[in-house]
This record gives structure tokens, sequence and C-alpha cells, in this order.
């Protein structure tokens, strides 16, 4: 393509709604198979491959961070894995339900921060995660990009708190802007025991999973971006893929893949439990949550 092997180089190559004639081809024939199983694949590569007519998984990291293990949701562009899918669905209702165990354990708990009814909450994202790749612009985001409506957030909240992203090294230019805005006041209070507290009652974001996280507690979501992914049950349609499904333990599971790959029968499926742990340890991504899973108040 041409392009500079940069961050910024990517994020143009990543917003390509197509590739030329002589990539596609090539890739088709690296990817000629009877199914092809990636990790949040960019847009034209999905497109090519269900053009081709070829089965896709595509695995994308799920935005909840709070439940026994870390959430990974699978789409596809077949109607029959989408069906298998749907039978190893986490339901909606489950989400809520561990969120109130979280806020029932961390009533037994001291406030991280003492907060008056009306606060907001800004978050922080990796300045060069996907999720703030700009695809109409091929240009990463920051919160400099929406400094007008965040300044009417700070006016309209009794206070306003900024949370960094765990991960972000601190030359951070939505950090920068921030630290323009005097009235903000920045915290590293863990996510959970926050969104535990009444006080709080509006949480901003580019379009962090903690937006996700914070209506499952009841709070009000301010996306200044789109999702990254569309997340929920919907079908494949033609060469469009379906809702990414949150999907139970058995993705994990050797046999999943089997009856997949054989198309066997849906009566042979049951709901597997998650592992508690399993790949939160195994990728060493923890988010916070261990502290508020493990704490005895």
């Amino acid at each position: 393509m041409k392009l500079p092997l940069t961050i910024e180089g990517w994020c143009r190559l990543i917003s390509q709604p197509a590739l030329p004639a002589t990539i596609e081809s090539y890739l088709l024939s690296l990817l000629n198979a009877d199914l092809v199983v990636g990790y949040e694949m960019p847009e034209h590569l999905l497109r090519l491959l269900a053009e081709a007519g070829i089965p896709v998984i595509d695995v994308v990291l799920h935005p909840l961070r709070f439940m026994e293990d870390i959430l990974f949701a699978l789409r596809t562009n077949r109607p029959e894995i989408h069906a298998r899918l749907l039978r190893h669905e986490i339901p909606r209702g489950e989400m809520v339900q561990q969120a109130g165990f979280i806020k029932a354990k961390a009533a037994w708990m001291r406030p991280p921060l003492s907060l008056s009814p009306g606060t907001s909450l800004v978050l922080g994202q990796v300045d060069t995660d996907r999720a703030a790749v700009d695809t109409a612009t091929g240009t990463l985001r920051s919160l400099a990009d929406h400094a007008e409506l965040l300044l009417d957030l700070i006016v309209r909240s009794s206070s306003t708190l900024f949370r960094p992203h765990p991960y972000q090294l601190s030359h951070s230019k939505s950090l920068s802007f921030i630290k323009q805005l005097q009235s903000v006041r920045l915290t590293d209070a863990n996510y959970y025991l926050l969104l535990a507290q009444n006080e709080l009652e509006t949480v901003c974001a580019l379009n962090s999973s903690g937006l996700v996280e914070a209506e499952l507690f009841g709070k009000e979501a301010i996306w200044l971006a789109p999702p990254c992914y569309r997340f929920g049950t919907d079908s494949p349609d033609g060469n469009e893929y379906g809702g990414a499904v949150p999907q139970d333990g058995a993705w994990c599971s050797p046999a999943f893949w089997e009856a997949i790959r054989l198309d066997a029968e849906l009566s042979a499926d049951c709901r597997i439990p998650l592992v508690p742990n399993r790949l939160r340890r195994s990728l060493n991504a923890d988010w916070g949550f261990s502290a508020i899973d493990k704490v005895v108040a």
C-alpha cells in the first residue's frame, strides 16, 4: 500500500474501504480455507472474505471486564454458525446481576473518594488503540477533538474527575488536554469502586469499554465517538456479518470448534460456565478487576 510503517500508516491502512485488486487476490490465495478465524479483523478483510464465500469467525474482545473471566464475543457471516454462537450467549441479565454483586460488595468498603451528587467521570483511552482510530479520516481521535462538549459537561456537573487508562503511558494527548482544564481532578481510584458510588452519575469517553460497563451500573454514558464494534444477536444477512455475541466458556474448548467444522447438531450444545480468571491470567489483563474481586472489607 506504500504507507509508512508507523502508527499513522496503520491508521490509514485499516481505514481503507478496500484494498488494491492485486493485494486482495493475494490475500484470498493465502486464506482460501473452509473456515477463517481471526481476531478483530479490519472491515475490508471481513468484506473480502465474505464476498469470496468463505465462512469467517471474527473474535472480538468484549467491553465487560468484571465477569468471572474476560469475555470475548464472536461474529460471523454464516447463519448456521451464528445459531451456534447464540446457544452460548451470555445474556445481559447476567451482566447486570454481576454489576449488582460488585455494588453490594462496595457498600461494605470505604469509598475511594468523597464525591458530591452530580459528579461526572471522564475516561482516558490508550492513544494508539484501534478504538481511537477515526476510520472516516484515517487519524487518531483524542479528547481534545471534543473540547466544547467536555466543557459543557464540566459546567453541568457538580465536579468532574478524569481517570487515565491504566495501560496508557504518561505522554497522552488526551491527558495533556485534560490538564489544561483546572476544574478537572485526576484520579487513579479503582473504576468499579467509583461506579458503585451513587454520587457518580455520568461517565464520558471517546468510545471506551468503560461506557458499556457504566450503563450496566445505571450511569449515564456519553459517547463522544461511535463504538468500534456492534455487539448483539442480530443475524448475518447476505455478506453482512451478524452482531458480535458474548460467549460463555465453550469457545475455549476444542469440542466447540470441532462441532463448527463438522456442522454437528445444535442439540449437542449446552451452556458452559466461564472458568474464573483463566483468560484474565493468561492474557495478563486485569483492568483493576482483581482489586474489587479479592479485597475483603
